[in-house]
């Protein structure tokens, strides 16, 4: 979940009252926060929530942060997830405490963290309600997200024989019908390939991935017709900015996968808040579905095409190519 904003903190701030020097205390009397991050993914087998605090202090704000208690609760929360279907409760599932997901280092405390996981199977025709009870405070904090459905994947299919971007005008073209419930789509292309030491001899799997952009469908009911469309060219030239000439390895050149995220609205418009400003207010509103808390609880859906084969002439362009050739593909 790297692309959720950074957890709230508070600066002591210092007031200068009529040209003297007075002391001020800035403190207000601490109210507890709750930040609550999680999607949930019908197709993932665990599904993970990130719940953490708002911290209030005298001191350095930076160094505060790496205090695990400053930003985590201490095995103080009780919290379950309701599923509801037509209005009812049907199952009720308490999330346990897991520690075993490490955090990168960074501003707030590492390497470990508090997670709370679920494991269930979800259906997607059910509204999930998250319910978090601080026992030592009876502080609660409630959210709620339905699913978003499975989608078809028009092009390329899964049983393509190769891919080829070699056709110098007709653009390559990936097609797909909308989720219900999902608003906000992205789409991922993934190069494959093996690096070999010359020396050694050691091959290391490794592979790039091209990010397309985001669309958005027109409403939330499903089956609307997305596509991306681009020059085959664009795929080499692509390569170029993630690849470098080095002569101690051969490239060995590998299958493709087209890999598809889609997102509900609440997620879209999380985002679409969040998003850098580029004009003269740089002021923007805070966006949360977190009732008495702050952050986001919704839902995406992941689906991918894997392991597609790229067709000999396009194997050609990436040996031989005006791009690629110094890439050491083979």
């Amino acid at each position: 979940m790297s692309f959720m904003k950074s957890l709230l903190v508070f600066v002591t701030v210092f007031f200068l009252l009529n040209s003297c020097k007075t002391d001020v205390d800035v403190l207000a009397d601490w109210k507890e926060t709750t930040i609550v991050y999680g999607l949930l993914n019908q197709a993932d087998t665990a599904q993970y929530i990130r719940i953490n605090k708002a911290f209030l202090g005298e001191g350095n704000a930076l160094e505060m942060a790496q205090v695990f208690d400053s930003i985590n609760y201490a095995n103080s929360l009780n919290v379950r997830m309701d599923r509801y279907l037509n209005g009812n409760i049907v199952e009720s599932y308490p999330l346990i405490e897991d520690h075993s997901v490490p955090k990168n280092s960074g501003m707030f405390a590492s390497p470990n963290q508090v997670l709370f996981r679920l494991d269930t199977t979800l259906d997607d025709e059910s509204e999930y309600r998250l319910n978090i009870v601080n026992t030592k405070t009876n502080n609660t904090v409630t959210a709620k997200t339905t699913l978003v459905h499975d989608f078809n994947i028009e092009k390329p299919s899964p049983a393509s024989p190769g891919i080829s971007f070699t056709h110098p005008t007709t653009p390559h073209k990936v097609t797909w019908r909308s989720s219900v419930n999902g608003k906000i789509y992205d789409f991922t292309l993934r190069f494959h390939y093996d690096e070999e030491d010359i020396v050694s001899h050691v091959i290391t799997p490794k592979y790039v991935d091209i990010y397309f952009g985001t669309l958005k469908s027109r409403d939330l009911s499903g089956g609307e017709l997305l596509e991306v469309n681009f020059m085959g060219e664009e795929f080499y030239k692509s390569l170029t900015r993630y690849l470098t000439p080095n002569t101690d390895v051969i490239r060995h050149i590998g299958n493709l996968d087209y890999l598809f995220s889609a997102a509900s609205d609440d997620f879209s418009t999380y985002m679409e808040v969040n998003q850098p400003s580029t004009g003269i207010v740089q002021e923007k509103p805070e966006y949360t579905n977190i009732d008495n808390g702050i952050g986001i609880f919704a839902a995406r859906y992941n689906k991918a095409i894997k392991n597609l084969p790229l067709t000999l002439s396009s194997k050609d362009s990436l040996r031989l190519g005006q791009y690629t050739k110094d890439l050491s593909f083979q």
